[in-house]
């Protein structure tokens, strides 16, 4: 299924629920219940889990299984090609103008924005969004650094993202942890600096890890043949919190664990 007819077949399937439930209530719930399921084998929260359970049990079973549909169409449309699905099929379901006057940038203005930022290199690319939306800004990014300069921009991009609707948050974390861009998405305010909570993609949990588990001390031959400590010359990194973490009891996932999770086998 390409792009194009995923969308037509998301708006079509929130769009034959009207009858019961509003399009706006039912497009937020499915973000929220995506985005905890993404989330939750990571974070484990008992709060997270109760929003899930409370918001699921409203609807009936023929509505909540439209939930696991959905979400297969956004898959399948951001596999066939990178675009803002979700902020795109918000704005064709007509929520902008109903919703706070919100409304999304056009994708195809994002990635001529995202391609005049000048010269990209396998280096690392900051980028941080203080106004995330549902981060087709960080798609576009992503989309010119593969195609414009053939750059794996899964293994470039340290996105820092925020958000002062926690909707524009379960939004633009669905998208790029699908994509594989690592990124922070901060449910905050940019203006007064206060943070209500973070979601930490699948790409960033990934890479956090991997830096945790390098050995403590690193040996180097040194050009008089000894071995020395490096730890003694070289500052000790800062540790990465991962969402995972027991801050109590100091427990990571398993290695075993992450490899699983990184194909995409979240239970």
């Amino acid at each position: 299924m390409n792009y194009e007819t995923a969308q037509k077949e998301f708006i079509k399937l929130i769009e034959s629920k009207c009858y019961e439930f509003q399009a706006w209530e039912l497009f937020t719930d499915f973000c929220k219940l995506s985005a905890i399921s993404m989330y939750q084998p990571f974070l484990k929260s008992e709060e997270l889990e109760k929003e899930y359970m409370q918001t699921i049990s409203k609807y009936k079973k023929d509505v909540a299984e439209i939930f696991p549909q959905l979400f297969t169409y956004v898959v399948m449309g951001l596999e066939d090609k990178m675009g803002d699905f979700l902020g795109e099929c918000f704005m064709d379901l007509n929520l902008g103008s109903k919703y706070k006057g919100q409304f999304f940038t056009p994708y195809n203005i994002s990635v001529f924005m995202a391609s005049i930022l000048g010269d990209a290199t396998k280096e690392k690319e900051g980028i941080c969004e203080p106004c995330v939306g549902s981060g087709g800004m960080i798609i576009a990014r992503a989309d010119v650094l593969a195609k414009k300069h053939g750059l794996g921009y899964q293994d470039i991009m340290e996105v820092h993202a925020v958000d002062i609707d926690v909707l524009c948050v379960h939004m633009s974390f669905i998208q790029l942890s699908l994509l594989g861009i690592s990124a922070e998405v901060v449910h905050g305010n940019s203006l007064s600096l206060e943070v209500f909570s973070t979601w930490y993609t699948l790409k960033y949990i990934m890479n956090a890890s991997n830096k945790q588990h390098k050995p403590k001390e690193e040996e180097q031959l040194t050009e008089e043949g000894f071995t020395e400590k490096q730890e003694d010359s070289e500052p000790k990194k800062e540790k990465v919190i991962l969402p995972c973490d027991d801050i109590e009891n100091k427990i990571l996932y398993s290695n075993t664990e992450l490899e699983v999770f990184a194909t995409g086998k979240l239970f």
